[in-house]
C-alpha cells in the first residue's frame, strides 16, 4: 500500500514540478530586484523601465496583430 502512496505523491510532485520552480524562479527575482534596488537604485529602475515598456510595445503589437487578422476575415 505504501508504494502505491509513493507512487502517487511523486506523480503529483512530477506534475507540479514546473509551477513549484514558477514559483521559486518569482521569489529569487524579487529578491534580486530588492537587493539591486538597494545597491545600484538609479541603473536598476532604468533596466526596470527598459523591460516594462518592451513589454508594454510587444502588447501593442499583439494587439494590433489580432485586430489585423480580424479585420481580414
Amino acid at each position: 500500500m505504501w508504494a502505491d502512496d509513493l507512487d502517487d505523491a511523486l506523480c503529483a510532485l512530477r506534475h507540479l514540478a514546473p509551477k513549484i520552480l514558477g514559483l521559486i524562479a518569482a521569489f529569487a527575482l524579487f529578491a534580486a530586484t530588492g537587493f539591486a534596488l538597494v545597491l545600484a537604485p538609479q541603473a536598476t529602475l532604468a533596466v526596470i523601465g527598459l523591460v516594462m515598456s518592451a513589454s508594454l510595445i510587444e502588447a501593442v503589437r499583439r494587439r494590433r496583430a489580432t485586430l489585423a487578422r480580424d479585420d481580414g476575415r
